[in-house]
């Protein structure tokens, strides 16, 4: 039995320790980069917000005309009255045309003072909804600016652990003798990085195929790179 054959396959092991736990930080580092910026709840937050915002306009611009004219009316209501009452006028037709402008025009005045006082209800109601539009989006920004600070701390931690990992890496690659990194290396893009599987009992730990008593032989022996029938993979012991 040679240990120096054992070693390299456990080596090989080792290696993929290292691989998968690269692979694995750098997909993460992959998410956190697509996810940093972006905010679906902000997103939403502020379609809301803008929407209330936008419901709200028009019931503003609404009471301000309204308010402008009541006030326009209410001045030519009391320059009418002042003009009947002034004792200017005399023409008894004239008086009673007067009269009907005046009741017309207080007619009109509280048709739009009960418009007004519409307006001014859905304009109340309009303002509690972009305070309340507004709110939310606040907390949604102050909940992902939170958020991107824990995300930029991981991405700092993740990048360390990848240098150090790598060079770790670096260090258990260079343990493997030539031939076998090569083969190591041809066969991890066909298996998903996962080129060695360990032997459990007679079984691939992998596939869970059973493997002969020869090839379970030979890969306890450690005499050669030993090759799982069912998947492939480079068999390794514990």
């Amino acid at each position: 039995m040679s240990e120096t054959s054992v070693s390299q396959a456990t080596l090989l092991y080792r290696l993929q320790t290292f691989d998968l736990g690269i692979a694995q930080r750098l997909a993460r580092l992959q998410e956190i980069e697509t996810v940093l910026g972006q905010d679906e709840t902000v997103r939403k937050a502020r379609q809301r917000f803008e929407a209330a915002d936008s419901a709200l306009t028009p019931w503003q611009a609404r009471v301000r005309d309204l308010d402008l004219e009541i006030k326009s009316l209410t001045q030519k209501i009391q320059q009418t009255d002042r003009s009947l009452y002034s004792g200017k006028i005399t023409n008894p037709k004239e008086l009673q045309d007067m009269q009907e402008d005046i009741a017309s025009l207080k007619r009109r005045q509280s048709q739009l003072e009960d418009e007004l006082l519409e307006a001014m209800m859905k304009s109340e109601e309009g303002q509690a909804a972009v305070a309340e539009a507004q709110r939310q989006l606040n907390d949604a920004q102050a909940a992902w600016a939170g958020s991107q600070v824990d995300l930029l701390d991981e991405k700092q931690r993740l990048e360390k652990e990848v240098a150090d990992w790598q060079a770790q890496r670096q260090q258990a690659a260079a343990a493997v003798d030539p031939a076998s990194l090569s083969r190591y290396e041809a066969l991890r893009p066909k298996k998903r990085g996962q080129a060695v599987a360990l032997l459990k009992g007679d079984s691939c730990v992998m596939c869970g195929v059973e493997q002969t008593s020869r090839i379970a032989q030979q890969v306890r022996q450690g005499t050669q790179l030993v090759y799982c029938e069912s998947c492939g993979r480079i068999l390794a012991t514990p």
